[in-house]
């Protein structure tokens, strides 16, 4: 049946509106993380801008991350267990085992448990949580409204694309990201929808009056050999960086596994640390962007890069490892920053090198470490470009971007986004590419000349001939009945000709057979030969000319089918 208009321009009208409410959604996120970190760290009532730090409280403020931690215990217990983690993970295994349905009380807990750790000192971004609440909003219009699994998962990733763009006005990235983690597939059906929504979030975000460019950074040097080739190194020191980052986050979290103590309360161990850290470094405590920024301005001393980068990465890990709820993105980008920087600085004393732009080795450090982690690589591009309008360094990223990937596949099998979900038995595709059987036509794999039967054979007959080892008829399960002139009259299976043999021998095989049997043309694609295969429930399909007398040309097997996937993925490796 063919869709109708409406039918095909539901979902991406749908996912304009959706990107209205994701958008609405990631505002009050915001004014909520605000609200916390002014109400915990300051004791007072406001959504103003502010940062954590221990000027209120003195050192008692190290026990506010720690109370941050015991609520998000409690919501998680009560409320739902899916808010702990970063939410992007969360959002690939709904899609993979669940049809892409995600329960109503996580897009109400994971915002509000976000706004909680981040407002008590998380060292967490506020776009993990909002990617997975734009999700679980997107997931729900697809329940509540008549939608297929598929349909459920385009305004799933739509969601949570709009979500992205809303916190970080990165439209193309996140289109990007939701193709290459969620989506898997570049499909006008899916791809639109998901532009339409990150486009009504960037169109939404600026009544805001959000920062864009998020991380501005004047950069315009034209790239040259050293410029390329330092970039290049940069991107494979940070892809070092994402597998050791991703080790160690699951080596963490194995470890609190075997904590004696009901896994409520492990949150409040990890702010624990997240309070010392911060009283140590201030600089460590919620989302950081500020400390991007200043990384980018190439400005910051050796000395405070270091300890950023060394502090943040352990608060962070200690923090995530916890179970808590918080996002990876913002994180990452400001480890790898700081470690891009400390990579420039090293690279000035190396001849030809002395003048690397810090800030370009900062953009890339912070692109490639997420490259690496995620291996979201055209998304990690796209964001890094987006995010600081730096036109020139297009060229230096994709190498950098293109370093860590290739050095994250090489040490490392899964990612930061997909290792948990291995751990449970969810398989996450790697790559998304075209389905082969939408590429072969049935002619390319069909048997030509199958063995045949007339309609004046016996049952009897044509059994003695199965029955024989050794002869070419012994493995045969499907047998065509044709004429003389090779018209298929009918055909008969391996089964209801000895079923016939019981009660009527000498019966002919047109009439133990059936008559009007599915047929399939040579010029069809496999991919229609496999879906009449499992709508009917049979495994061969003869292969019949379009003339008004069909003249058998061949058979099509179900194990030909997959043996041409087998050859087909044998020829991608």
């Amino acid at each position: 049946m063919t869709p109708s208009p409406w039918s095909r321009a539901r979902v991406p009208l749908l996912s304009v509106l959706l990107g209205g409410l994701v958008t609405l959604t990631a505002v009050g996120l915001i004014a909520l993380i605000r609200l916390c970190t002014n109400l915990a760290f300051h004791g007072v009532f406001s959504t103003a801008e502010s940062k954590p730090d221990f000027s209120h409280w003195g050192a008692w403020g190290i026990a506010v991350p720690v109370v941050g931690g015991l609520i998000i215990g409690v919501m998680a217990r009560w409320g739902s267990p899916a808010i702990r983690g970063h939410g992007i993970p969360e959002a690939m295994q709904a899609i993979g085992t669940a049809d892409s349905r995600i329960p109503a009380r996580v897009a109400i807990f994971k915002p509000l448990s976000a706004a909680v750790s981040i407002g008590t000192g998380g060292p967490f971004g506020a776009e993990g949580p909002i990617i997975a609440t734009g999700g679980a909003i997107g997931s729900l219009i697809g329940q509540w409204l008549p939608s297929s699994p598929v349909q459920r998962k385009i305004l799933l990733a739509a969601g949570a694309a709009a979500g992205m763009t809303a916190i970080f006005g990165t439209p193309l990235a996140a289109v990007l990201l939701a193709i290459e983690l969620l989506l898997f597939e570049y499909r006008g059906r899916s791809f639109l929808p998901v532009a339409l929504a990150t486009g009504t979030a960037m169109a939404l975000r600026s009544f805001f009056h959000e920062p864009l460019p998020m991380f501005p950074l004047a950069f315009d040097q034209a790239p040259d050999v050293p410029l390329s080739f330092g970039s290049f190194l940069i991107g494979g020191v940070c892809g070092l960086l994402a597998v050791g980052i991703t080790k160690a986050v699951y080596a963490l979290e194995d470890e609190f596994e075997k904590l004696p103590l009901h896994w409520m309360w492990w949150p409040a161990i990890g702010g624990v640390f997240v309070g010392v850290i911060g009283w140590i470094d201030p600089r460590t405590l919620g989302v950081g962007y500020d400390n991007l920024r200043v990384l980018l301005e190439g400005q910051m001393a050796l000395k405070a890069i270091a300890t950023l980068a060394v502090l943040k990465f352990l608060s962070w890990l200690v923090a995530l490892g916890s179970g808590t709820s918080g996002g990876t993105l913002a994180p990452l980008m400001t480890i790898g920053g700081a470690l891009g920087a400390l990579a420039a600085h090293a690279l000035h004393g190396v001849p030809g090198f002395e003048t690397f732009p810090v800030g370009l080795a900062v953009m890339i450090g912070m692109a490639a470490t997420f490259a690496g982690a995620s291996r979201a690589f055209l998304a990690s591009v796209a964001f890094a470009y987006e995010a600081t309008h730096a036109v020139g360094a297009f060229g230096p990223l994709l190498l950098g971007c293109g370093a860590a990937v290739l050095v994250s596949r090489v040490l490392m099998r899964e990612t930061i986004m997909t290792e948990k979900l291995a751990r449970r038995g969810v398989r996450i595709p790697s790559d998304y590419e075209p389905d082969f059987l939408h590429a072969l036509h049935v002619d390319a794999v069909m048997e030509r000349q199958p063995l045949t039967a007339a309609p004046r054979h016996t049952v009897s007959e044509i059994a003695a001939r199965l029955g024989t080892p050794g002869s070419p008829w012994h493995d045969v399960r499907l047998i065509p009945i044709t004429d003389a002139d090779g018209t298929l009259l009918g055909v008969i299976t391996r089964a209801d000709l000895f079923a016939a043999l019981e009660v009527a021998p000498h019966s002919t095989v047109l009439e133990a057979g059936v008559t009007k049997p599915v047929t399939i043309h040579p010029e069809e694609l496999l991919s229609e030969a496999a879906d009449r295969m499992i709508r009917h429930g049979i495994g061969r399909l003869p292969v019949v000319d379009r003339g008004e007398s069909p003249k058998l040309v061949g058979l099509v097997t179900r194990r030909a089918i997959l043996e041409a996937r087998r050859r087909a993925q044998a020829g991608r490796e």
